[in-house]
């Protein structure tokens, strides 16, 4: 599972040949919104030609195609099927475009609910076995409710919350999403800070420089390790499904979640 999944054109030469280079756990390569209409073949060749040459190991790739209803989405998800990838991600989804997108390819699926319809859908989405996590999207999603994005979040505060219950009900991942002021890294660690606190397993990126810090935040903190290497310790010498520690009850979700910390971290360190 990754932590940052950050955005690059796939029409940009330059940011695809350096994509393993920014140090993101997972790369989204993006078909829709970074391309114009008219270069959208040109970008599809673009991405066929660098991912079958240098198509980085140690990272996760996903392609962004255009969403169903736009004249490129055959095209994208023909192409895409193909290619050696991890994914699709899939924008504007709701249930009828994701049913849609995954009669037409074996590939997994992370939806982007962008939309009020989206929101609702998520948690028949989750039901279906090829999608592998959600993505929000904040700006679409405010706009389509005809309200303005703030610095804050307050208005997609239930939109959080619903993903998140959704995916950790389905076992599915939770991704943020991307935080847009380039230069604002208190605001974007506050945000991703907070993202973490309520439960996303990720954040989206669209800056590279966003990276390290996002990735960071969502390591388990010394503080965390510490807890949890205590409590595996304590639950192997009593040997029973549930203890006392420093006053504390100890039973077996927080085992679970303290081995689940110990293996987050050997996961991302060793990448």
């Amino acid at each position: 599972m990754s932590r940052s999944y950050l955005f690059v054109p796939g029409n940009n030469p330059a940011m695809l040949q350096q994509m393993d280079v920014f140090e993101a756990d997972a790369i989204i390569i993006d078909l829709e919104d970074s391309v114009l209409d008219y270069d959208k073949d040109a970008a599809l060749d673009l991405v066929h030609n660098f991912l079958a040459q240098l198509r980085p190991q140690h990272l996760e790739v996903f392609i962004r195609i255009n969403a169903v209803d736009h004249p490129q989405f055959t095209q994208d998800i023909k192409r895409v099927n193909e290619w050696k990838i991890d994914g699709i991600v899939l924008p504007k989804a709701t249930l009828y475009s994701l049913q849609l997108a995954a009669s037409k390819t074996t590939k997994p699926i992370i939806p982007i609910l962008e939309t009020p319809m989206g929101i609702l859908d998520a948690r028949e989405m989750a039901t279906l076995p090829r999608v592998l996590g959600f993505l929000l999207g904040g700006e679409d999603l405010t706009k389509e409710l005809h309200i303005a994005r703030s610095k804050e979040g307050k208005e997609i505060l239930y939109a959080r919350q619903h993903i998140i219950m959704v995916a950790s009900a389905y076992q599915k991942r939770s991704i943020d999403t991307p935080f847009v002021s380039t230069k604002d890294f208190e605001g974007l660690q506050e945000e991703a800070s907070f993202a973490k606190a309520i439960g996303f397993s990720g954040k989206a990126v669209i800056h590279p420089n966003h990276v390290p810090i996002i990735n960071r935040i969502f390591l388990p903190s010394e503080e965390e390790l510490q807890e949890a290497r205590r409590i595996l310790k304590k639950a192997k010498e009593v040997g029973s499904g549930a203890f006392s520690l420093d006053g504390k009850m100890v039973d077996k979700p927080i085992i679970e979640k303290a081995r689940s910390i110990i293996k987050q971290y050997e996961i991302y360190t060793r990448k």
